[in-house]
């Protein structure tokens, strides 16, 4: 079921805040994104999706129990971007909860499974994710259990590393990635529960599509310079290549791989977001769909 939400520009939300006083000069520093889209945009949002789920909460188990928020959207959208800018709202005074970003990446199955199953040239759709483990994990996450293990993923190698994340309990777990709205994938011993059925209030970030190439392949050109010395990395292999050939490249996977991905699977999805942001080519945002209770 689609979520009730109400389409607003970026100067018509400036105006709706003026009700809200959102916190002011809360001295967050960011690579990405300026003071006045901090204040003005992400701080009010954090305010007003805090509040609105402690009211919802009203016995001690549920108070006890971490708020997960989701995070989802294209691949290079800046899905991580927003959750760090994100942890780092909440965390500050005069909110003050401890926060962690976990990425449904270090879920996704290891390159020899992936080789093993024929799907490796799939990465990053439904089928090559464990879902069941991420159902887990979301399920001990939920009942504050506590302190215990997943997987990590590197960007850097393309793979599952061998050492593990240790996570713990915390007031908010947000959580990242680009099946997290998604259905439950069909397959032999998959859990018929969605991810979206753990979350508390899910964000879904757009940008047009043109723009999201550009994002995605100064990404990958970066990843690339990274790994020239590297021979660790996935990266290393086009050493030798030229930055044109490298722009090429990242061109063909993206239309072969995520613009199939995000047509398919990822933008179906952001039906089911509780909010959705659509960021312009500097990352700022420059209209939303809000929860239609926000008016």
């Amino acid at each position: 079921m689609s979520k009730e939400t109400q389409f607003i520009s970026r100067v018509e939300w400036l105006e709706i805040i003026t009700d809200w006083n959102p916190p002011q000069d809360q001295q967050i520093e960011d690579p990405v994104f300026s003071d006045m889209e901090i204040s003005n945009f992400y701080a009010p949002i954090v305010q007003r999706l805090i509040k609105d789920q402690a009211s919802t909460r009203r016995t001690e188990h549920d108070k006890k129990k971490p708020l997960i928020i989701g995070v989802s959207g294209s691949v290079a959208v800046g899905k991580s971007t927003v959750s760090t800018i994100l942890k780092k709202i909440m965390e500050s005074s005069p909110t003050g909860l401890e926060a962690q970003v976990i990425s449904t990446d270090n879920f996704l199955f290891s390159n020899s499974r992936l080789q093993k199953d024929q799907i490796l040239h799939r990465k990053g759709f439904p089928e090559s994710f464990d879902h069941g483990s991420i159902i887990k994990f979301l399920s001990a996450a939920r009942e504050g259990k506590s302190d215990f293990k997943i997987p990590l993923y590197s960007h850097e190698t393309y793979d599952i590393e061998e050492e593990a994340l240790e996570c713990r309990v915390t007031d908010v777990l947000i959580l990242e990635g680009v099946n997290i709205l998604q259905d439950s994938p069909l397959g032999k011993n998959q859990s018929g529960n969605t991810i979206r059925d753990y979350i508390d209030f899910s964000i879904f970030i757009e940008a047009d599509e043109a723009q999201i190439i550009q994002w995605y392949e100064k990404r990958f050109l970066d990843y690339c310079a990274n790994a020239e010395t590297d021979n660790n990395s996935f990266f290393f292999q086009f050493k030798d290549l030229s930055l044109e050939d490298r722009r090429t490249l990242a061109n063909q996977i993206w239309q072969s791989v995520n613009n199939q991905n995000l047509a398919m699977h990822i933008n179906p999805s952001k039906r089911f977001a509780d909010l959705i942001i659509n960021k312009g080519h500097d990352h700022s945002i420059s209209s939303m769909r809000i929860p239609s209770s926000w008016l």
